[in-house]
């Protein structure tokens, strides 16, 4: 069915008297803020729980036109309470907790409206919650039906998954907080919108305020499943009648309210500001202090066999029990020191960990055990394998019906596991925790899923699970990363493949990666405990008093302006240990981690040196040592135009590079005029650039570009520079690359920068969508020098990445230099160029945003500022000048006099280089001089 058109958005005084007065009774409008609450058409749903009681909350009041009251529906063990948070009051829920609106006369289920189901309803949803510990999807508000098809469901969450942590449409339409993973943050209130827009098709979520996410979808991708009720906390199952059981929401909401329209960013950012007043913030918790083990493992791999190269077959030793391990499948070997899995790849042949059967399931109290269980581990993941795992304890599919699989191959749909990934399908920078409980089938399914960067570095894994409150929760490098809820058991877990490097689902692939320790537990280590034991490092049980040492040194970093730096120290001890950093010798407020870090570096933190006081206490006597001081280096990046495109020609197939003589030619169905390049989109329409420019820019780069989309299908590019699996002047699919799409399958625009040899280094998901006919500023910096990339629109800084290697590793596999064109056989471009711009070197925010308050017609673009000037004394009578020895082409020039009429003469360039700087020694005396850097 089609929706009904939404009325126009409109403000609350338009109510009609009751609607006004109902929310006033409920408290969601306060006297002077009820001219100042927006909506958008008719006002459906309107919660809030500021003002009840606290205590068990078996329904709550809609004051919307729908009526009625939210009810706890669930039963016992199933109701919420009304608590407070901070300073504000709102309905808690346990993760089991979930509310549906039922009618005032009779108490059934009142079904959403015809406004909010059928093919793309236009729809608001408006929700102020807080989430104290964010899982991968939490329902906050939801109706339609899980199960497909494609867009039956409409769910609004509070989850961390890039995927679908806002939204659950159900496939392809959801969509995440951020296309990168991550959520707002924890343990704070939140104004939390989803909008439907049935004009563009848009999927938007916004948080306080603010544009969080986008996707632009085909028309009909929605078409929400009907003759389901509105809940709170839950979703519905396939049967459009079952709440689902798992992810349910383990946190506070305080309103809600659901509008048959679309909320605008203006009124978005009205409401926000009009009741976050009403919403403080509890206190932070207390920083975590580092503890000692109560009670050790109970089985212990330090994988200190013998070395060699073929581990094949070998057993690993269980130090502290009798679980010994072995080595399965080839491409392993031991160190002395690690279990190295140097292959990875296909579980039918690749090597894997076997640990003994049981190691989780035995701890169950169903079993005998204690309840409670942690696994800890020192790993290192060393190269991208889709889907591996560090750890997987569960069954899989056999030929025998266990479960169990017993060597390389066999297997193949995991049933019962608690696992933890290595990465998520290709991305090395996420993980996935999962718990599923299908041996038999019914226990359902929960996940979190985690950013983590620790590729190809060693990090302390930790999981824990305690059966008494269900809590299941992973740590990285002593700080939890994520973790949900749980109502199943230990003794839920058919464990017969107790894996370290495979997964129990066969088409996933083994690990390649390092393990250094590996530690099972019949207790859930605490957050202190777990810190404490990332501090004491793998070779040391954090059991007993050992004096505080330093394994690594913090190490001199050299960083460009406004980009930020942080100072790491590896200290080992028995917990706690204490760390202050100095800055020069003097502590830094605040500074009392293991690792430290500006934000924002600037000229004046040049050559400041950082140090750290790392403390303990052995036998009742307290033990300090100081690193060594590492020195900061802020060096000013120099901004050279390289290659300018204005397109002014009028005819012909030559575009002009008015500064690099880099010209380049049009193809296909290319137009010039006003001004403008124009790209059909038809195939064969593009610009191609010569080959090699973009290697020749070496380790910092700004690409920037003034461009109308014309709209089109997804994945047609802006620009992509690289190579082709079939090389020169062919499109068959990328190896090495970096392209900007005005629109993925999500809808939204990304960078990606995608080399050497076909590795993923830097990613810029923008969180919006591109607009189509308006002309956009898009400036993406990239410095490897500063390990960091940029993404601006407009001249506003939309997305950050890494950025590791320089652009001189392409090594001049930029052979296809194009311009509305893809490595891969995607769609051409459709739309105007009115001018490109390459520099060599990273900008600023403040040249990104002085160059787009230029324009685009300016003959010359704005000037780049020069690097700083550094100044210090030499004896009493002369000063040393120095400056970045990146700064090239730059001469030292001085005057005695400023004003209109000042003569400035050269005093020198600065070489040879010195220190890794340019260097003049200047002469003084009592006379007043200034100094300027000229080019």
């Amino acid at each position: 069915m089609k929706h009904r058109k939404r009325p126009p958005s409109s403000v609350n005084t338009g109510f009609l008297p009751a609607v006004s007065a109902g929310l006033m009774a409920a408290g969601l409008l306060s006297n002077t803020g009820l001219a100042q609450i927006q909506n958008a058409g008719e006002l459906f749903v309107a919660v809030d729980a500021t003002q009840l009681a606290e205590g068990p909350l078996a329904d709550i009041k809609n004051s919307g036109t729908l009526a009625g009251f939210f009810e706890a529906t669930g039963g016992a063990g199933m109701i919420p309470v009304i608590a407070t948070e901070g300073g504000t009051k709102g309905i808690r829920f346990g993760g089991t907790d979930f509310l549906q609106l039922v009618s005032a006369v009779g108490g059934s289920l009142v079904n959403a409206p015809a406004g909010l189901v059928g093919d793309d309803p236009s729809r608001s949803i408006e929700v102020w919650a807080l989430n104290p510990s964010v899982s991968s999807e939490e329902t906050m508000v939801s109706w339609g039906k899980r199960g497909g098809p494609n867009g039956s469901n409409i769910s609004f969450g509070y989850g961390s998954s890039p995927a679908f942590g806002a939204v659950g449409h159900w496939g392809q339409p959801d969509l995440g907080w951020s296309n990168d993973g991550g959520n707002p943050e924890p343990n704070k209130w939140h104004h939390l919108v989803y909008t439907f827009d049935d004009v563009t098709h848009t999927t938007r979520v916004y948080s306080d305020g603010k544009l969080a996410n986008a996707e632009i979808l085909d028309p009909g991708t929605l078409s929400t499943f009907e003759d389901t009720p509105i809940n709170i906390a839950t979703q519905i199952e396939a049967d459009g009648t079952t709440p689902t059981v798992p992810l349910r929401l383990s946190g506070t909401i305080a309103r809600v309210r659901i509008h048959d329209g679309v909320l605008t960013p203006a009124q978005i950012a009205n409401n926000y500001n009009a009741e976050k007043a009403d919403f403080v913030n509890p206190q932070p918790p207390p920083p975590i202090v580092p503890e000692r083990l109560a009670k050790g493992p109970i089985h212990r791999y330090t994988f200190s066999e013998a070395a060699t190269t073929n581990a094949t077959g070998l057993e690993f030793k269980d130090s502290v029990g009798t679980a010994h391990g072995m080595v399965l499948g080839d491409g392993a070997e031991f160190t002395g020191a690690r279990l190295r899995l140097t292959l990875g790849g296909a579980s039918a042949t690749a090597a894997y960990g076997d640990l003994p059967n049981g190691l989780l399931s035995t701890n169950g109290v169903a079993n005998g055990g204690s309840g409670e269980f942690s696994f800890e581990t020192w790993f290192k993941i060393t190269a991208s394998h889709t889907w591996s795992r560090v750890l997987d304890f569960g069954s899989s599919t056999s030929d025998d019906g266990t479960g169990e699989v017993t060597g390389p191959g066999g297997g193949g749909t995991g049933l019962d596991y608690l696992a933890y990934s290595a990465q998520i399908g290709d991305d090395v920078n996420s993980r996935r925790l999962e718990l599923r409980n299908e041996d038999p089938a019914g226990g359902g399914v929960i996940t979190s899923d985690v950013p983590t960067r620790t590729f190809n570095t060693d990090a302390q894994v930790l999981v824990t699970w305690k059966e008494a409150t269900g809590q299941i929760a992973v740590y990285e490098n002593g700080v939890q990363i994520g973790g949900f809820t749980t109502d199943d058991k230990m003794s839920d877990i058919n464990d017969v493949n107790v894996w370290l490097g495979r997964s129990n689902w066969t088409p996933d692939q083994n690990t390649q990666g390092e393990f250094d320790e590996a530690r099972f537990y019949n207790v859930a280590l605490t957050p202190g405990q777990a810190l404490g034991n990332f501090l004491a490092g793998p070779d040391l049980l954090n059991d007993h008093d050992v004096a505080v040492t330093i394994a690594a040194q913090p190490v001199n970093k050299t960083v460009p302006e406004t980009l930020p730096v942080t100072f790491q120290v590896d200290a080992r001890g028995s917990s706690p240990v204490t760390f202050q950093w100095l800055r020069n010798g003097t502590a830094i407020t605040g500074a009392t981690s293991s690792t430290y870090t500006l934000d924002s570096v600037s000229a004046a933190d040049n050559s400041a040196a950082f140090s750290v006081e790392v403390s303990n206490t052995v036998n009742g006597t307290p033990v300090k040592v100081t690193s060594t001081a590492a020195t900061l280096t802020v060096v000013s990046d120099t901004v050279t135009l390289k290659h300018r495109y204005s397109f002014n020609e009028t005819s012909g197939t030559q575009v002009t590079d008015s500064v690099g003589g880099a010209n380049g030619q049009t193809l296909g169905g290319a137009a010039f005029g006003g001004g403008n390049l124009t790209l059909d989109g038809s195939d064969g329409s593009y610009v191609n650039l010569p080959n090699g420019i973009i290697t020749e820019l070496g380790n910092n780069a700004t690409f920037e570009i003034w461009v109308t989309y014309s709209s089109g299908p997804d994945w047609s590019r802006i620009f992509d520079f690289g190579i082709s699996t079939g090389g020169e002047d062919v499109n068959d699919g990328g190896v090495d690359f970096l392209f900007y799409t005005p629109k993925t399958g999500d809808g939204f625009p990304r960078f990606d920068a995608n080399f050497p040899n076909g590795g993923d280094t830097t990613i810029l998901n923008h969180p919006g969508s591109m607009p189509i006919g308006e002309q956009e500023h898009i400036v993406i910096t990239y410095s490897s020098t500063g390990n960091a990339a940029r993404l601006y629109t407009n001249g506003t800084l939309v997305a950050t990445a890494t950025a590791a290697l320089p652009l001189s590793a392409l090594n001049g596999t930029d052979m296809n230099v194009w311009l509305g064109r893809s490595q891969f056989a995607d769609p051409y471009f459709a739309g105007k160029y009115n001018e490109f711009r390459m520099y060599q070197g990273s900008m600023t925010a403040a040249q990104v945003a002085a160059s787009f308050a230029a324009g685009p017609e300016n003959s010359t673009p704005p000037p780049i500022e020069a690097p700083s000037l550094g100044i210090q004394f030499s004896g009493a009578n002369s000063v040393v000048v120095t400056w970045p020895s990146d700064a090239t082409g730059f001469q030292l020039e001085g005057t005695t006099a400023l004003g209109p009429g000042a003569t400035w003469t050269k005093i020198g360039d600065g070489t040879p280089v010195t220190a890794g700087k340019f260097q003049i020694t200047v002469p003084i005396d009592l006379a007043a001089r200034f100094m300027r850097l000229s080019k």
